[in-house]
């Protein structure tokens, strides 16, 4: 094959995979928009392929499931990203305060950036027993598997138990998450973002410390 065939070729995969995430990203964009207006039950595929102007059989090429995957796999792709932008080995006693401030501003700037999602996210889950259960599952498997490359890679956690360290980020990511969903959609509580930045970092820390400890 000459270099100018191979060229071709991997221009033409890397266009195929850019429109199938150009597709799978209009299909959140137009689901999740929705379930804004009219919520997660009265929301269904048909209505998703007709408003994003697709098939319907292109939203069940991507997502087999239907509407369940497509929670699912947006949810999956979301800590996915969030989380492998952290990493994870450089934490120590030393820095660990300034690690955690940038893990909480980093979350914080994701939920800015995508507030409409979560909010319709959140509707989605505590309208459906079903999504509910799959998506507390769901975050223990990801920290199941945080904590276990955490245990492996640095020392400060290598002698806590799994357990406890699963169920200390739990804890830890959901308190976060209900604190930024409530400053971004309901109400604010600080006067300035910094100070709300501040102010989850401390938190943090001292949970951690009261939680590994206790």
């Amino acid at each position: 094959m000459s270099n100018c065939s191979f060229n071709i070729i991997i221009m033409l995969s890397k266009k195929f995979s850019r429109n199938k995430q150009e597709k799978i990203n209009r299909i959140y964009d137009t689901f999740f928009n929705l379930i804004l207006k009219q919520g997660y039950h009265k929301t269904s595929t048909n209505h998703v392929a007709k408003s994003a102007k697709i098939s319907i059989g292109t939203i069940y090429k991507y997502f087999p499931k239907g509407k369940e995957d497509i929670i699912r796999k947006y949810f999956e792709e979301s800590m996915e990203t969030f989380l492998d932008s952290q990493d994870l080995s450089n934490m120590t006693d030393e820095n660990i305060r300034v690690f955690l401030n940038h893990f909480v501003l980093d979350l914080f700037k994701n939920h800015e950036e995508n507030k409409g999602y979560n909010i319709a996210f959140r509707s989605a889950i505590q309208s459906d027993q079903k999504l509910h259960e799959a998506h507390k599952e769901k975050i223990f498997i990801f920290f199941k598997g945080t904590a276990q490359k955490l245990r492996k890679i640095n020392k400060n956690f290598n002698q806590i138990p799994e357990e406890r360290l699963v169920e200390t980020f739990i804890f830890i990511y959901n308190l976060i998450n209900a604190i930024l969903y409530h400053h971004l959609s309901i109400m604010e509580l600080f006067d300035t973002d910094d100070k709300l930045v501040d102010y989850l970092t401390n938190l943090v820390v001292f949970s951690l410390e009261y939680l590994l400890q206790n």
